[in-house]
């Protein structure tokens, strides 16, 4: 298996980012958070934001299929100067191959103008924090709630760019 992480670019892959996302939240977020909530993620609204940011998103393919993504930035608090990684999302069945870490190091080459990098992962989301801690990434000790029919609470996660070469 070669996977190919390239920049998110024709309406097909959009689309097919649109699916991956939709799929992925399910498989990450089921147990995690409120059914409830869980139905307000529809393949719709993942294929809105696909079409409304298409920037900044790198995309996993295996062959012609895409089966992973991640979506980086500036960091959305603006009086911090900082990156932001805003999504991580790979298939189930790509778990443990490294596509998250081709992933994270494509968004580290594009994000290295800046010396820290930041993410929220919810707090429950075991797996994506031990991915990210190994990634190099550590808390800062800064934490938000969020209502999502039940206060679900995230935290935010720094890296110094020197860590992520």
């Amino acid at each position: 298996m070669v996977i190919t992480v390239k920049q998110m670019e024709t309406p097909e892959e959009i689309e097919s980012k649109s699916l991956v996302h939709w799929q992925t939240w399910r498989e990450a977020y089921d147990d995690l958070l409120p059914p409830e909530f869980q139905e307000t993620m529809t393949l719709e609204k993942c294929r809105f934001f696909s079409q409304k940011y298409p920037e900044n998103t790198f995309i996993a393919m295996d062959g012609k299929k895409v089966v992973g993504f991640i979506s980086y930035g500036n960091f959305r608090d603006e009086t911090i100067q900082g990156g932001e990684i805003i999504a991580l999302y790979v298939l189930k069945d790509y778990f443990g191959k490294g596509v998250s870490k081709q992933l994270m190091h494509a968004a580290f080459a594009a994000l290295d103008h800046f010396s820290e990098i930041f993410l929220w992962v919810l707090k429950d989301n075991k797996r994506a924090i031990a991915f990210y801690q190994k990634m190099g990434f550590s808390f800062d000790g800064q934490e938000k709630i969020l209502d999502l029919g039940k206060p679900v609470k995230e935290l935010r996660m720094m890296c110094s760019s020197n860590k992520n070469s």
